[in-house]
């Protein structure tokens, strides 16, 4: 029984310090990162270095994270990370190095909206149905009830 919570611990102090090496020192992420929580509402936004999440563990026990990140390039993107490795499963490419701003606006719109107020990415969802943005736990990114990933 010691022996599988030592395990655990050290598989949680590693995905720690992985998932805080990762974004705290990967290309065009922010040096402190602001989590949010796990969802977005409409009229709420994610600025440069702030992030939802979800987390959960697989089917053979490993846990796992999956955070959709602000990045201060400009690029939304969502990331799964476990002890092991951390993966990009879905980006807006929009890492042009400007600080862009990811806005669920109230029409149930996701756009990420450059320095100068100008869209460069959408999710096209106006008028949809669904009241947030969230990752659910296969790791698909829903924008309302539609996914704009897939399973990650």
């Amino acid at each position: 029984m010691f022996t599988k919570l030592r395990r655990t611990t050290t598989g949680v102090l590693a995905l720690t310090a992985l998932v805080s090496g990762v974004l705290l020192s990967g290309a065009g992420t922010a040096s402190a990162q602001h989590r949010l929580g796990d969802r977005l509402y409409r009229g709420e936004s994610l600025a440069p270095g702030e992030s939802i999440q979800r987390s959960g563990i697989d089917g053979l026990g490993n846990y796992l994270v999956w955070r959709l990140v602000m990045q201060t390039d400009g690029n939304l993107v969502e990331y799964k990370m476990n002890r092991y490795a951390t993966r990009v499963c879905w980006a807006s490419n929009t890492n042009t190095g400007a600080r862009n701003q990811a806005v669920y606006q109230q029409d149930g719109n996701f756009v990420v909206y450059n320095p100068y107020g100008q869209a460069v990415w959408a999710s096209n969802t106006m008028g949809l149905a669904g009241e947030t943005v969230d990752i659910n736990p296969s790791g698909v990114t829903y924008v309302g009830h539609t996914p704009i990933s897939g399973a990650c």
